[in-house]
């Protein structure tokens, strides 16, 4: 049940005891320690920014990759831990490529135990193996590169899921992964299931344009 403490206005919350996360960045979980209505009256007068459900900043921090990343981070707590990474659409959410998630994906290198109920997000851990070349590091935060990130979309998503997100990361010049790169990779991984899946959602993409998400 969730608490109120009754207050004529909310208080500005203090930036002192936020839920910890790499970096200068300080994340307000909800009840850690202002309630959820006490948090969206303090974003509704411009005092903080949602980056994630429940999960909140301070509106001075510029809503880019880094503080995406380091947002995820801090929901995720204990379940990113070396050798993880933030995946799929919530990858491509941290590129800018996807709207807000509203769960958190991330892959880990060999089977696992499922995660515990948590309040604020539903974690989803994938198992799949993961090249130095395929990871790299957004505000300290590993983060699937935008090519391996593509490529998981496209063989897991359902097309009116992956087909905004995969327009966006082929439009975003600072990601340097085009179309061909996508369809290239995909050609080159035969066995993989969900590969027709795939291949449909770059070819229809090459020979359309489409809105990206974002």
């Amino acid at each position: 049940m969730e608490r109120t403490i009754p207050r004529s206005e909310p208080a500005e919350p203090q930036l002192l005891h936020p839920a910890p996360v790499r970096g200068a960045l300080q994340v307000i979980l909800v009840d850690a320690p202002f309630t959820l209505n006490e948090l969206q009256a303090l974003r509704l007068r411009g005092s903080l920014r949602e980056m994630l459900p429940g999960a909140y900043v301070s509106a001075a921090h510029p809503d880019n990759s880094v503080t995406r990343a380091r947002v995820a981070a801090a929901v995720a707590g204990e379940q990113l831990v070396p050798g993880r990474a933030l995946c799929k659409c919530t990858a491509a959410w941290v590129y800018g490529c996807a709207p807000m998630p509203r769960e958190l994906d991330i892959v880990v290198p060999r089977y696992h135990r499922p995660c515990a109920p948590t309040p604020r997000m539903v974690l989803r851990l994938s198992e799949g193996a993961m090249d130095e070349d395929q990871i790299c590091t957004v505000g300290g935060i590993a983060v699937t590169s935008p090519l391996r990130t593509a490529m998981d979309i496209a063989f897991n998503s359902e097309l009116r899921e992956s087909l905004p997100v995969l327009a966006a990361i082929n439009d975003s010049a600072r990601l340097r992964c085009g179309y061909r790169e996508m369809f290239e990779q995909i050609n080159a991984q035969v066995r993989r299931p969900g590969r027709r899946r795939a291949l449909m959602a770059i070819t229809r993409l090459m020979d359309t344009e489409l809105p990206a998400a974002g």
